[in-house]
């Protein structure tokens, strides 16, 4: 009477239908969560980055003038720097530190005289507080000086006189930058040293 063969068929031919809607969508789902992932690291890596090249900066506590005399006038013949990590700032290696020195003369690039082989001009590294002796500066209580010796190894690398202005930019190995500026004051050929 009833003929239930073909509804069979059909009944067959849908849940393979079914099941291989399943599959794909399972597929996509696998697809869409790795994808998911991969994108979740790379904001975190990208996050992290971005932030150490704002807070593993350097900042300048204090700066010195030292001065020097070539018979006429006093001078400023080198700049001392009292550097310290900045707040949220994890170790800054000073031996991968750059300092680019602008002045009316000109400007360079000086990289740490701790590097072998240096080409550039070189600045030097004393530590002074804390645990900077190995050039690491982790703690922000630790302190190092930079001294860049204004002898003229480079044009720009003049010595300075009064009214005329110098810009650093301090750059650590994470890219982050710190720029100072300063005026160089009065000077008597007396002073050994005078506050920028």
């Amino acid at each position: 009477m009833f003929n239930t063969g073909s509804r069979g068929q059909i009944g067959t031919g849908t849940l393979l239908v079914f099941i291989s809607v399943v599959l794909v969508a399972g597929a996509t789902a696998g697809v869409v969560t790795n994808t998911a992932g991969f994108l979740q690291y790379q904001s975190d890596e990208t996050s992290e980055h971005s932030t150490a090249e704002v807070s593993d900066r350097l900042e300048v506590a204090y700066a010195v003038g030292v001065v020097g005399s070539d018979g006429s006038a006093a001078e400023i013949e080198g700049l001392e720097l009292i550097v310290k990590p900045a707040p949220d700032a994890t170790a800054i290696e000073l031996e991968n530190t750059t300092v680019q020195y602008r002045s009316s003369a000109g400007r360079t690039t000086l990289a740490s005289d701790s590097v072998g082989g240096a080409t550039e001009p070189t600045f030097s590294v004393e530590p002074l507080q804390g645990d900077a002796a190995d050039g690491v500066l982790g703690d922000p209580s630790d302190r190092a000086k930079l001294t860049i010796p204004l002898d003229g190894e480079t044009a720009a690398l003049e010595s300075l006189r009064r009214g005329e202005k110098v810009q650093l930019t301090l750059t650590t190995d994470s890219g982050a930058n710190t720029q100072v500026q300063h005026t160089v004051p009065a000077v008597a050929p007396d002073d050994g040293a005078v506050k920028l």
